[in-house]
This record gives C-alpha cells, sequence and structure tokens, in this order.
C-alpha cells in the first residue's frame, strides 16, 4: 500500500485570489487522494470558498507554529521561511508566479529575492516557472498544473450575442494584469462600429481611474466562484492583456472551458498552454486587442472553430492529472528524491 502523507499548505491569507484558489483546490485533491491534509493559515476562514479540510489559524507563520507533517507547501514568497524551517518533514514552495518581478512591490524585492534563495525545491504552476528556480536560483522543481474545478460548460448557441459581450477581468490596479490595455482596445472596437457590452470581473470595487477610461456596462465586484461559470459562459470573448509577469492566468483556461474564445498576451505563461486555441498579441498592443477581436467577433466560423479548440485545451487540465501531478512532486518532496533527481 503507498503510504499515506501528512500535508500542510501554508497561507499568508485566504483571500480571493486564483492563487489561493488553486492551492486550496489542490489540499482538497489530497485530501480525496487518502492524505492527512491541513491549511495553516494567519488569515481567517474564506468566506468564498467552501473549505473541507482542517483549518489551523495561526498568529503568525513560523517554524515553531506549524504542525508536525511530511511536507510542508509555501504557497506565497511570505510562506516560504516558515517552510524551510519547519521541524519536522520537508518543505517545499509552490510558485504560481515570480513575486521580485511585479511593480506594485518594489519595496519588497530584496526580501522575496531572499527567501527564493532558501535550498528549498519547487513545485511550479507553469514551465517557466520550474525554468527560473532551476536557472536562477538553482532549485530542483516539478511542474504541478493547476486543474478545473467542476461546473465549466459553454452555452449551446452557434455566433456572438446581437450586442458582443466582451469580458475583462482581474483588478484594473493590478498594472501588470493589463487592464487599461483591454480598456482601451473596448473603446477601440465601438469607436470602428462594434456595439461590445463591456463586462468587467475584479476582486475589488470599480475605481475613479478606471472610471475615467470607460465605464463598464456590468461590473462584477468579488463574485462569488461558484456563480463566474455562468458568467463566463454568457460572453462572447475575453481579453486577457497580463504581462510577462503572469504565473499561469486561470480565467483564460476558465473562458475557453466556458467555450469563450480568448484574445491574450503574447508572454510565457499563455503560449505554455493556450497558444493551440487562443490569439495571441504583444501586450500592451491595444490596437493589436482590438484587431484579434474584430476579426473573431465578426466571423462566426471563426468563433465557433475557436471555442472547439479552446474546450480540447480545456480538456487537458482535468483534477485527476492535476492530482496525479501534485501527489508525485509531493512524493519527490517527501522522500528526499529532490536532492539527486531533477
Amino acid at each position: 500500500m503507498t503510504q499515506r502523507l501528512t500535508i500542510n499548505y501554508l497561507f499568508a491569507d485566504l483571500s480571493l485570489f486564483g492563487g489561493v484558489k488553486i492551492a486550496l483546490h489542490q489540499a482538497h485533491l489530497m485530501r480525496a487522494r487518502g492524505h492527512d491534509v491541513r491549511v495553516i493559515a494567519a488569515g481567517e476562514r474564506p468566506d468564498w470558498y467552501r473549505l473541507d479540510v482542517p483549518l489551523v489559524h495561526v498568529d503568525a507563520l513560523t517554524p515553531a507554529a506549524l504542525p508536525p507533517a511530511d511536507v510542508h507547501v509555501a504557497t506565497f514568497w511570505t510562506t516560504i521561511a516558515a517552510a524551510s524551517g519547519a521541524v519536522s518533514g520537508q518543505g517545499v514552495h509552490y510558485c504560481q508566479g515570480f513575486e521580485a518581478s511585479y511593480v506594485h512591490n518594489q519595496p519588497e524585492h530584496p526580501a522575496i529575492l531572499e527567501a527564493y534563495r532558501m535550498p528549498l525545491p519547487g513545485m511550479a504552476l507553469a514551465p517557466h516557472l520550474a525554468d527560473l528556480l532551476r536557472r536562477r536560483f538553482h532549485r530542483p522543481a516539478r511542474v504541478v498544473p493547476p486543474a478545473l474545478t467542476g461546473g465549466w460548460k459553454p452555452e449551446f448557441r452557434w455566433r456572438c450575442h446581437r450586442r458582443p459581450r466582451v469580458l475583462v477581468v482581474h483588478p484594473f490596479e493590478n498594472a501588470w494584469k493589463g487592464v487599461e490595455t483591454a480598456l482601451n482596445a473596448v473603446l477601440e472596437l465601438r469607436r470602428r462600429g462594434l456595439d461590445v457590452v463591456l463586462v468587467r470581473l475584479s476582486q475589488w470595487p470599480l475605481t475613479d481611474a478606471e472610471r475615467a477610461i470607460v465605464e463598464a456596462d456590468e461590473y462584477h465586484e468579488h463574485l462569488p466562484p461558484e456563480r463566474v461559470p455562468g458568467l463566463m459562459a454568457g460572453c462572447d470573448l475575453l481579453l486577457a492583456p497580463s504581462w510577462e509577469q503572469e504565473g499561469f492566468g486561470l480565467p483564460v483556461l476558465e473562458a475557453m472551458a466556458a467555450g469563450v474564445p480568448v484574445v491574450a498576451s503574447d508572454i510565457s505563461a499563455f503560449r505554455g498552454f493556450a497558444s493551440d486555441a487562443a490569439v495571441l498579441v504583444p501586450p500592451n498592443d491595444h490596437l493589436a486587442f482590438a484587431d484579434a477581436a474584430e476579426a473573431i467577433l465578426e466571423d462566426s466560423a471563426r468563433w465557433r472553430r475557436m471555442r472547439r479548440a479552446g474546450l480540447r485545451v480545456a480538456g487537458r487540465f482535468t483534477e485527476k492529472a492535476a492530482a496525479a501531478a501534485a501527489e508525485a512532486a509531493l512524493r519527490w518532496v517527501a522522500e528526499g528524491r529532490w536532492k539527486t533527481e531533477p
């Protein structure tokens, strides 16, 4: 019988963000495989996610605060030190994006780099992040992709809505998500005579800075995850203009699973999984986004082909496949094979 693992997932907080959602989903998948799983967090129980694994609240994420485990999974750079210094078991860093490349947190970059230099094995959400850990920080790493949750399915229709519904996700304030580029692309489409409906989805409220560019026809703030599949499936196109800092881009995959064509930035994250289905264009080029969007929205046959291609891509990101990859990586960590195997 294969040995059951005890696994702690470490979170600085449990706010509604893609990286938290992905790691919590993995924790539940590991529990479903028979492992003893706990969530260790300095934050409170999430009100947006049904947590079916034990939650251990700690005042601060320190090595001494961690219950014994075979593996301690750091899910963000601020949790790496606790995982690395754990008294029992072995720490591993689940890298979902290189935080020292972000633009909003530059004062934290020295501390982030110090954390990344800790001699800890890595699990990476995407191949380019695994390469970063190996090449820049000389740390062994395994790729552990995300899994789609249930509920994703396309609407049955042959063409776009009469007024095409264009979806843009992420907070405007998070500059490297490129929301400003997407908003300007929507304005350009309207200048060209396309009567598009702008649908926005964000964790945070609408800001005056965003409203000064264009106000969305629909603005959905802090939408519970179980309501997102229906919203996405009712849209006709997703614009995803993230910069190179993007770790994976879960909404792109989710849009494909909902049968929604995608125009995205030509960056490492999207080239890694979306290039077979999405149209990739240069980041920060709202005219390129508008050109691609116009071509898709005005060609029903192409729109349908992109829907089918996206569904094929999404079909690769099953819970079974993601759970198998995560379990193999966690055993690689727990058994110490990361010290000798690449």
